[in-house]
C-alpha cells in the first residue's frame, strides 16, 4: 500500500469516531469525499474502499443520539426531495416490471441506490447543520475543495498554454471536462460572495483571486455547456447586483483571455459556426431519443438508466449514435416521465422562491451577509440549470448541496431574525413600564 493510502485510511479510521460523537463533522467529512475525492489521488485496492459510505454511517447513527434536530425534518425542501424520491422509487420498480425495459433493471437498481444516497445526505444535511455558523464552514469547505482543483490547475494552464483540457479527479461525479466545467460554474459565484462577506482581509483577498482564476479554469474545460452557463451567469449577476462594477473588468479580463491568449483549438472549439458538428447532432440525438421514449411512456419513463441500445434503436434518430441524455431536463424526462420532470423542476422553482424571499426579507431586517449567502446560492443555481441544458448532471450531488444550503440558510435566518425581535420588543416593554418621578428617581410599575 502507497504511503499516501495509509496516511488517507489512517485520517479516515481517526475521523470515524468523530463522525458519530459530531455528526456535523461528518458532513463536512463527507462534503470532502464527495467533492475533493482524495481517494483517487492514491493507488492500489486502498482507491476503491468505500470512504463516503464509511462516513455517512456512524454520522447517521450519531444523529439521533448527539443532535437535536428532529424539527429540522419539517422542512419544505425535505418534504419535496422526499416526494421526488419516492417517484424515482415508483418509476423504479415501474420500469423493473416492464418488459420493455427488463434488460436494463440491473443497471436502474444500482443507478436508484446511488442517487438514493445522494437524497439521504442532503436531507440529514439540512437536519444537521442547524447554525449560520455551520453553515459558513460547510461553504467555505465545498470552496476550499474547488479551491484546490483551480490552484493545480492553474500552472497546467499556464504551462501548456491552454491547449489541452482539464479534468476532474477520476472516478468521481466531475472526472468528465463537461462535468469539472458545471462545477467550476457552480463555485463562482461561492467565490464571488465569499470574497465580499468573509472578515478577514487575507481571506477575502483569496477567494477574490480565486474568482479571477477560475474564469480561465472554466474556459480551459473546453466545455461549451459551461461556457454558455458562464456567460449566462456573469450577464445576470451583472445585471442583477448592486457591486456590479466588480465584475466588468473580470469580463474584460475574459474577452481578451478568449482573444488574444486562448489557443486555436479552443477558438475553433467554440466557434458557433462550427456549432452542426458530432457532438451537436449526438445532443440532438439523445435529447429527440427522450422526447419519444417520454410520448410513449408519459407517466413513469423508461426508469434509471434507460439509455440503452435496445431503446435507442427503437427512439433514437440515429440509433447507432448511442450516449447519455446531455442534459439535465431531458434526462429526467426519459428516466422519470413528465410527472418526474413536474417534481423535480417543483424543488428548483421552490428553492429560487426561497432565495427570492430570503432576499427581500434579509434587506428589510438589514442583514447583508443572509442577502450575500441568498444571492450566492441562487447563482450557483443559475450556473447548474444553464449548463445543465446541455449537460447529462440530473442528479449532481453538487446542485443537492446547494439545494440544503439554501433551506439551512432559511431556517436559521429566520429564527435569528425572530429571536431578535423578541428582544427589541422586550427591551420596549421595559422602557415602556418605567416612569419617571420629579426628584430623578424610578418606578418600575408592576414589580
Amino acid at each position: 500500500m502507497p504511503i499516501r493510502g495509509i496516511v488517507l485510511l489512517t485520517f479516515f479510521l481517526v475521523s470515524l469516531p468523530v463522525c458519530f460523537f459530531l455528526p456535523f463533522y461528518g458532513i463536512l467529512l463527507w462534503t470532502v469525499v464527495a467533492f475533493l475525492n482524495p481517494q483517487s489521488y492514491i493507488w492500489g485496492s486502498i482507491s476503491f474502499f468505500p470512504w463516503a459510505m464509511a462516513v455517512a454511517i456512524p454520522t447517521l447513527i450519531g444523529f439521533p443520539l448527539f443532535c437535536r434536530g428532529w424539527r429540522n425534518f419539517s422542512s419544505p425542501k425535505i418534504f419535496l426531495i422526499v416526494i421526488l424520491w419516492i417517484w424515482f422509487t415508483i418509476t423504479a420498480l415501474i420500469s423493473t416490471g416492464n418488459p420493455a425495459f427488463y434488460h436494463h433493471a440491473v443497471d436502474t437498481w444500482a443507478r436508484w441506490e446511488f442517487v438514493s444516497k445522494v437524497l439521504l445526505m442532503t436531507v440529514f444535511t439540512i437536519a444537521i447543520v442547524d447554525s449560520f455558523d455551520h453553515l459558513r464552514i460547510l461553504v467555505l469547505v465545498i470552496a476550499g475543495c474547488f479551491a484546490v482543483f483551480v490552484l493545480m490547475g492553474l500552472p497546467f494552464i499556464l504551462l501548456t498554454h491552454g491547449a489541452a483540457r482539464l479534468y476532474g479527479p477520476e472516478r468521481s461525479m466531475i472526472a468528465d471536462n463537461n462535468d469539472f466545467g458545471l462545477a467550476l460554474n457552480m463555485t463562482l459565484p461561492l467565490f464571488f460572495f465569499l470574497a465580499q462577506t468573509e472578515s478577514k482581509r487575507w481571506v477575502r483577498r483569496l477567494f477574490g483571486f480565486l474568482f479571477l482564476v477560475t474564469i480561465p479554469a472554466i474556459f480551459f474545460t473546453y466545455s461549451r455547456g459551461a461556457m454558455v452557463g458562464l456567460v449566462v451567469l456573469l450577464g445576470l449577476m451583472l445585471l442583477r447586483l448592486k457591486r456590479r462594477l466588480l465584475l466588468i473588468p473580470v469580463i474584460a479580463l475574459g474577452a481578451v483571455i478568449a482573444v488574444l491568449f486562448a489557443p486555436e483549438a479552443w477558438k475553433d472549439r467554440m466557434d458557433p459556426t462550427n456549432a452542426v458538428d458530432a457532438s451537436a447532432r449526438e445532443r440532438f440525438n439523445a435529447w429527440t431519443f427522450s422526447w419519444n421514449l417520454a410520448m410513449d411512456y408519459p407517466v413513469a419513463g423508461g426508469g434509471f438508466a434507460t439509455f440503452t441500445p435496445e431503446l435507442f434503436a427503437r427512439y433514437a434518430p440515429v440509433s447507432k449514435d448511442i450516449r447519455g441524455p446531455h442534459s439535465v431536463y431531458f434526462g429526467v424526462l426519459a428516466e422519470h416521465g413528465f410527472v418526474g420532470l413536474l417534481l423535480y423542476l417543483t424543488l428548483v422553482l421552490s428553492c429560487f422562491g426561497t432565495a427570492r424571499r430570503l432576499v427581500r426579507d434579509a434587506r428589510l431586517h438589514g442583514d447583508q451577509i443572509v442577502v450575500a449567502y441568498a444571492n450566492m446560492f441562487r447563482f450557483s443555481l443559475v450556473a447548474f440549470l444553464t449548463s445543465g441544458m446541455f449537460l447529462g448532471r440530473s442528479y449532481f450531488d453538487y446542485y443537492f448541496t446547494i439545494v440544503a444550503c439554501l433551506a439551512v440558510l432559511e431556517r436559521v435566518a429566520r429564527r435569528e431574525w425572530a429571536q431578535s425581535q423578541a428582544a427589541n420588543q422586550i427591551v420596549e416593554e421595559a422602557d415602556r413600564d418605567e416612569v419617571f418621578l420629579p426628584n430623578g428617581g424610578v418606578v418600575i410599575e408592576g414589580r
